[in-house]
């Protein structure tokens, strides 16, 4: 008998006692064994055209706000581009430029309106401060905040589409007035332009190189190559200082784009008009940020602890309010550098004091954990301290609008949850009102020593947890996904362990221990039918992009089933 065999041998056994969490009565483990059972993998007898109109419509019930924002501001730069190219194309034909150049003017002109109005507003999408405010308030109903930095990214990527037309519309134009007598470019153009009687037009590198439109425009097609390419998340990662710093090119891209629009060969500079509001609320939300980034940080305590994980426990200032599953950032003068670096808290609103666990995954990270090592320390005479800015609301602050809860967390993905998990056990103490009933916690981790500290915590949910609110499944991927004997007896032994002692073998923890990755359509199906009256559950997944994909992939094919609804919240490292 091969491994595989024994272990479907060694299921059959132990399915009667397979539980996903703290066990307290009969209809916890009843409940618990449902939550696994193999046996309801059934097809779902419905045609594929309903399945895609199924899909189709929690697609449209998950994502109404992002589509209704989407189509709002697409609609007003679409309807920008369509009323400049119709002035130039129908409107000016008595100033010329169009039986010059209509097909450049067209679209340098329409691309340059729509360019202005996404630049402009693309400033309200980094308003942290005022995006974490107005998430708590009625207008979250109608605009998901949570998407923001996608928002950021989309807009990003349709206004370099449109630079890259809007410089060919400019190629086109230039081509064609250097080909134009300058007599008929007087008559374009009087407040630039002197017939001096020479037919000889200017030539292409004086409209590249010597007006003030093409300077500036050579300059911003570099500063935005920068930009984008360092803003790539292959670049983001191998160099977040080199991401910082080209970012922050943004402050000389709006001068220039001043600059750009104030020659004004065809109409008078509008670019301004635009700015002006979001820049005034841009620079307020600064303000605010700039106001926290002055007060130091006194460090309590720092560990390092295994997987490169530096732990930091510091003062918690005396207005800081906040709430689970928030991040802030921090920043560190001892390390040279002024750029600030996003981490959520694992500290639950009730604690006095703030924590944070950083994984040494890039330079920054790699030199902080350096600089908190017991040898730096002694040698600096005491911890170095921070800066902190925040904090910063996003999506996993939802799970407590939910029956039922599902997060999922892999790698160093689980900080978000490690305060989540705090919260509502300590909320659960004090008797306070939440509308979540139950949660469960998957952590998905390549040994069970990668991040230890989490079973701290997790020990620490388990001691407190008197109403047995939270339900805890820890996968190990280390081990091949096709059990092999070895795998089979280690099953075994922990299964044993589990039933006699109602712990974990190698976590010390109630929860199960389990070898392999999880399976989250079938773990999800069985929700369904354990809480046939709940109609949505939230899903909150943050790790690895290949996780949160599979996560993904499992609520969609979920959907196409007129039952319950998953929603998907989540967040990559």
């Amino acid at each position: 008998m091969d491994g595989s065999q024994v272990y479907d041998a060694m299921c059959r056994r132990v399915s009667g006692i397979e539980t996903m969490g703290n066990v307290k009565n009969l209809s916890n483990t009843l409940e618990e064994q449902r939550l696994y059972t193999e046996a309801k993998k059934g097809k779902y007898q419905r045609s594929k055209v309903h399945q895609k109109i199924q899909e189709f419509k929690r697609f449209i019930e998950n994502y109404r706000r992002h589509i209704v924002c989407v189509v709002i501001f697409y609609g007003i730069s679409a309807g920008l581009f369509i009323e400049k190219a119709y002035h130039y194309a129908v409107e000016s034909q008595h100033s010329g430029v169009g039986e010059v150049s209509l097909p450049g003017i067209i679209v340098s002109r329409g691309a340059a309106a729509s360019i202005s109005f996404m630049y402009s507003y693309i400033l309200l999408t980094m308003c942290r401060n005022l995006i974490t405010f107005l998430r708590e308030t009625f207008l979250n109903q109608y605009i998901p905040f949570d998407a923001a930095v996608d928002f950021h990214r989309l807009i990003a990527n349709t206004a370099v589409i449109l630079v890259v037309l809007h410089s060919a519309g400019h190629a086109v134009n230039i081509y064609m007035f250097s080909i134009t007598p300058l007599s008929t470019l007087s008559c374009m153009f009087p407040k630039v332009f002197v017939n001096d009687g020479s037919e000889i037009p200017y030539k292409y590198y004086w409209w590249f190189f010597q007006s003030i439109p093409g300077s500036t425009g050579i300059l911003l097609l570099g500063i935005l190559a920068l930009m984008y390419v360092f803003a790539s998340r292959h670049f983001r990662r191998i160099s977040f200082r080199g991401f910082w710093l080209t970012h922050h090119l943004y402050i000389l891209m709006y001068i220039l784009i001043i600059l750009h629009s104030s020659f004004g060969l065809l109409e008078p500079p509008r670019f301004h008009i635009y700015l002006s509001v979001p820049g005034i609320i841009f620079v307020g939300d600064n303000l605010i940020s700039l106001s926290r980034k002055k007060r130091e940080i006194n460090v309590i305590k720092a560990e390092l602890l295994p997987s490169d994980v530096t732990y930091l426990k510091f003062e918690r200032p005396d207005d800081f309010e906040y709430k689970s599953g928030q991040w802030v950032r921090i920043a560190c003068l001892s390390l040279g550098t002024h750029e600030y670096h996003p981490f959520t808290l694992t500290t639950a609103p009730h604690e006095d004091t703030l924590s944070l666990h950083i994984r040494a995954a890039g330079p920054w990270t790699t030199q902080l954990r350096e600089l908190y090592s017991p040898q730096s320390v002694a040698e600096l005479n005491g911890y170095p301290k921070i800066y902190l800015d925040g904090p910063f609301g996003e999506g996993h602050q939802e799970w407590n609008k939910y029956e039922v809860s599902v997060l999922v967390g892999g790698g160093i993905g689980v900080t978000p949850f490690a305060s989540i998990l705090k919260d509502l056990v300590f909320k659960s103490s004090m008797n306070a009102k939440i509308m979540c009933k139950k949660i469960y916690f998957i952590w998905v981790t390549r040994t069970q020593r990668q991040f230890e500290w989490l079973a701290e915590i997790i020990r620490e949910v388990e001691e407190n947890d008197e109403h047995n609110l939270v339900s805890v499944h820890i996968y190990i991927t280390q081990f091949a996904e096709k059990f092999d004997l070895r795998t089979t007896m280690l099953y075994i032994c922990e299964r044993h362990f589990q039933k006699v002692l109602n712990r974990s073998l190698f976590t010390g923890l109630r929860s199960i221990t389990h070898f392999g990755r999880p399976q989250f359509e079938p773990f999800l199906t069985s929700l369904q039918e354990i809480y046939p009256e709940v109609k949505k559950v939230g899903v909150f997944s943050c790790g690895p992009p290949g996780m949160t994909k599979n996560v993904e992939k499992a609520c969609q094919i979920l959907n196409k089933r007129d039952q319950t609804q998953f929603t998907h919240h989540f967040e990559n490292f």
